[in-house]
């Protein structure tokens, strides 16, 4: 073989080694660490979602306002082939007198289709979101990302939602609020909820902030009446394995998300923590839809908006 070959077949063997070596970096996840400072103690979330002596909320709901796929690929690291069924869903929290907090507001259909292809929305089930957020007590996110936020932001009733939206500052002003339909316009008719580490939104739910996934990213507990328990970790998992091995997704997501892949990591120990030593607290994974099926069959979870 000449020099030229030879030089050829060097080129070629080093690139091959690079991205070999890329690929098995790109694929594999940031490590969870052993032990995490990272959240409040769950005696510190019943004390302060029980704070005020109100009465505590009595029902938690769900609504599908759209289904897709997702990929096993994206969902945890270190699987590669087949996809996962995956649903687009906001909450209701009921308390006794008629008060409702409405948890995530998703997507119309616009903006779903056009950033997830493949993807559809439930029409009836959005307007009922809809409908609900007009009568909602207050409305929140667990972070601002479209699926979750632009159900708001595109409202045909915005001049009614608006002042029950209770959005953070860093959910309101993320790193590209517009492709949700965050304009000037709308964050400017908006009133930002500011608070640094917990925040007590009403008898029996408490914001959680936690960074990472996005700069808005939080945690919502509620407790109700009888003693439920819920924590809504939004994206942080996309699939509940994530916190039940735990392992995230690839280090390739969290480049093309933006993510604070360390952060995540941090807050996948806290409540992998927290499922292994309180049991009895229901873990919400935003987009799993066989986690959700599992808490409606146990009659955790109703089904539907009121």
């Amino acid at each position: 073989m000449n020099k030229p070959v030879r030089r050829i077949w060097k080129v070629l063997l080093g690139s091959l080694t690079v991205m070999v070596l890329f690929l098995a970096i790109a694929l594999s996840a940031v490590p969870v660490p052993e032990r995490t400072d990272f959240g409040p103690s769950i005696p510190e979330l019943r004390a302060l979602a029980t704070s005020t002596g109100e009465p505590l909320p009595t029902e938690f709901r769900r609504i599908v306002v759209g289904e897709g796929t997702m990929p096993e690929l994206a969902l945890v690291a270190g699987r590669f082939l087949g996809t996962r069924s995956a649903v687009y869903q906001a909450h209701q929290v009921l308390y006794g007198d008629g008060r409702t907090v409405i948890v995530d507001a998703g997507s119309d259909a616009e903006t779903l289709g056009r950033n997830m292809p493949g993807s559809r929305i439930q029409a009836d089930n959005y307007a009922r979101l809809q409908e609900a957020m007009r009568r909602a007590d207050a409305i929140v996110l667990t972070h601002e990302h479209f699926d979750h936020s632009a159900g708001i932001a595109h409202s045909p009733y915005l001049d009614e939602v608006a002042p029950r939206a209770m959005l953070t500052e860093a959910q309101l002003h993320g790193r590209d609020p517009e492709r949700a339909g965050f304009t000037a316009d709308v964050v400017g008719r908006l009133k930002p909820l500011r608070y640094e580490r917990m925040h007590l939104l009403r008898p029996g739910i408490v914001l959680v902030r936690a960074p990472g996934h996005t700069p808005g990213t939080q945690l919502v507990y509620v407790r109700l009446a009888d003693g439920r328990e819920f924590l809504l970790v939004g994206d942080i998992a996309w699939h509940q394995d994530n916190i039940l091995l735990p392992r995230m997704h690839p280090r390739l997501v969290n480049w093309m998300l933006g993510e604070d892949a360390e952060a995540m990591a941090n807050q996948l120990r806290y409540l992998h923590d927290l499922q292994q030593t309180t049991p009895e607290l229901n873990l919400v994974v935003a987009h799993d839809a066989a986690q959700m099926a599992g808490l409606i069959q146990r009659g955790l979870v109703q089904d539907g908006l009121r």
